[in-house]
């Protein structure tokens, strides 16, 4: 098992660093030759001179070497800033000042703060969002799409196959927009928008349920049908034949025997989603008004931040590949064979 989770955390540094490098080149040189978009043009402000871009330009280390500027920025992302970097960005700051204004993640144009206090203090909201709707679309999802595999072509199967249909058709936003009419605009149940800490329990969840419960349907609609899928083709297997034939109960056989087997591909497809949600749930966020990193992703797009952009890219990716880990090593445990693929 140790061999497993080492060579998965060394295949996941590489596609880190992978990652690192394409998100370097797109934000740095296709973007300015594909858009003709400055970075120091950006962070000097309206109508600058020649003069200010200049030295803008040599302010942010623009002016150094692409391959140069690569490596400043990952050896920033693996160790924090330097102190020229710091010297260079906040001059006359004190050390506390300094690490808001730059971070690993660099510094934002138009918030002139660092990137990773912007992640931080919208990712709690991300976060409690992503949780709160994976706890609905799984306690949906999962009982129903085992008993519609236990009762095929019934009355409860045909139903949650048009609960599917609606589900995987209807866009996101759509459902979400429906929701905020009826339920609170027009008989204002929920509130329409805001983040409650969770340090506040009843209004956490007073605020998130309905978003979170929006994003679950459509989770849930596809989760139905892969557990049905899988659940109907183990319980076609040999061995749940035999653990009826020795006389196992129906609810032993289907839960650990059926559904352990069935889980891998559920886990596996469990963990990218998400890990894709932790890095933002753009249309919920912006449809619920939640300052999440999806409402971030939005605000800098608008704006032109390349940093604070670049930024959230490199840190989702960083997630997903983290939820792949966890994933792998979640099938390993249930499948050993898993670990000496």
């Amino acid at each position: 098992m140790v061999r497993f989770l080492i060579r998965r955390i060394i295949g996941g540094a590489i596609v880190v660093l992978v990652v690192t490098l394409a998100v370097f080149v797109l934000f740095g040189p296709v973007l300015r030759m594909q858009s003709d978009i400055s970075p120091a043009r950006l962070y000097a402000g309206k109508n600058p001179t020649p003069e200010q871009i200049q030295r803008v330009s040599e302010l942010l280390g623009l002016d150094k070497p692409y391959y140069e500027q690569y490596l400043i920025t990952m050896r920033r992302l693996v160790v924090g800033p330097s102190d020229e970097e710091k010297a260079r960005l906040c001059p006359g700051s004190t050390p506390d000042e300094c690490d808001a204004i730059v971070g690993r993640f660099g510094s934002s144009f138009a918030e002139q703060v660092s990137v990773d206090r912007l992640i931080w203090d919208a990712f709690p909201v991300t976060l409690s969002l992503t949780v709160l709707s994976a706890i609905i679309w799984l306690l949906i999802s999962i009982p129903l799409g085992i008993f519609s595999a236990m009762r095929p072509r019934s009355l409860l199967d045909r139903s949650s196959t048009v609960f599917v249909l609606i589900g995987q058709s209807l866009p996101v936003y759509y459902l979400g927009l429906l929701a905020l009419y009826f339920l609170a605009y027009e008989f204002e149940v929920f509130p329409p928008s805001g983040y409650v800490p969770i340090s506040d329990p009843i209004g956490w969840l007073y605020h998130l349920i309905l978003p979170a419960t929006v994003l679950a349907l459509q989770f849930a609609a596809i989760y139905v049908r892969i557990t049905r899928s899988q659940m109907l083709d183990q319980m076609g297997e040999d061995y749940v034949r035999t653990a009826r034939a020795k006389g196992a109960s129906e609810k032993r056989t289907v839960v650990r025997h059926a559904f352990r087997n069935a889980m891998l591909p559920i886990v596996t497809m469990f963990g990218l989603d998400l890990g894709l949600l932790l890095g933002g749930a753009i249309l919920i966020e912006v449809t619920f008004g939640l300052q999440g990193i999806g409402w971030l992703t939005v605000q800098a797009a608008k704006r032109l931040d390349v940093p604070t952009t670049a930024g959230i890219v490199l840190f989702s990716a960083i997630i997903i590949v983290i939820a792949n880990i966890i994933v792998d090593l979640v099938n390993a445990a249930l499948d050993p064979r898993i670990r000496l693929e």
